[in-house]
């Protein structure tokens, strides 16, 4: 099966209206290029507006991939809280978090994809985070790795948690029989960087500064280590705006968060056999019009 990997696409419809050429290229030269199923790691809309998750549901079903063989979508912290888009913004930011209803906000954006979320499995009725989806010889594991907004433990609403309950979920759905012979693929937003690796925002210089000290990821080691010992093989998020690839435990992670970014926007193409993976980063250049295939940047580990 070969996925075509996305995050971060930030649809903006005030402050970032290039984004949604760039998002139709791409999908457009992932189709070309013989992509069967497209997976979106969070960070779907910038500000967390109606308008750009309706836009992007709509632009799905123009490119016929709004159903679940075709597409999966996992929620950002952007696609809960927003971000600041003003000097103004910045300082009323946290103000706005206090008053966000976090559950309402993940019920909504579930709803805007509704079917991408069919015939998976999921721990209630209601709770569609964390799932799983098959797909031929590879099964798709979704999580919710956003925190909720807290004054002290996560003041700008961008850190990252995966508590007890998500993941003996997580184990339980890793250890059915059925997928005991599947390539097993998480999809997550945040990040798994060791702690001197430096996070990466597309926003203001001095927001990027202050979100650099609160993009972490709690209890990302004890998820790692439940990776290594039901057999994971890649791990796809975003959150940190670059392209890369790295290992943690001999587990391969692809981070697909500068999707957007500048004027060469890129996605990552992941072709998936039973027992094994390879990947290449697809970087389009705006002035050339013509994708090439670029070299995978690393993070030293």
């Amino acid at each position: 099966m070969r996925i075509a990997h996305f995050s971060d696409l930030h649809l903006c419809s005030n402050f970032k209206k290039s984004n949604r050429n760039k998002i139709k290229e791409v999908l457009d030269h992932a189709l070309e290029n013989g992509a069967q199923h497209f997976v979106f790691t969070g960070d779907i809309t910038d500000n967390a507006e109606e308008r750009e998750f309706v836009y992007f549901r709509e632009l799905l079903q123009s490119y016929n991939l709004l159903s679940s063989d075709k597409s999966t979508v996992i929620i950002g912290n952007h696609d809960i809280f927003g971000g600041p888009q003003t000097a103004q913004d910045v300082a009323n930011f946290p103000f706005k978090c206090l008053n966000i209803n976090y559950q309402e906000r993940v019920s909504k954006f579930v709803s805007y994809f509704r079917e991408l979320f069919e015939n998976t499995i999921h721990p209630h009725e209601e709770i569609y985070f964390p799932f799983a989806k098959e797909l031929k010889s590879v099964v798709l594991v979704g999580l919710n790795s956003i925190d909720e907004y807290s004054p002290f433990k996560n003041p700008f609403a961008s850190n990252g948690k995966i508590g007890k309950i998500q993941r003996r979920i997580v184990e339980n759905l890793l250890l059915l029989p059925k997928f005991k012979d599947k390539l097993k693929i998480v999809l997550v937003h945040h990040h798994f960087y060791h702690k001197s690796d430096i996070s990466k925002s597309s926003e203001s210089s001095l927001w990027s500064k202050i979100e650099s000290f609160t993009m972490k990821l709690r209890g990302k080691k004890k998820l790692i280590n439940l990776f290594e010992a039901n057999d994971v093989s890649i791990v796809l998020h975003g959150h940190s705006h670059e392209m890369c690839e790295y290992f943690r435990k001999k587990i391969r992670f692809v981070n697909a968060g500068a999707s957007m970014e500048g004027n060469e926007p890129s996605y990552f193409l992941i072709d998936a056999f039973p027992f094994d993976v390879s990947v290449s980063l697809q970087k389009f250049s705006v002035a050339k019009e013509k994708f090439a295939e670029a070299e995978i940047a690393s993070i030293a580990v």
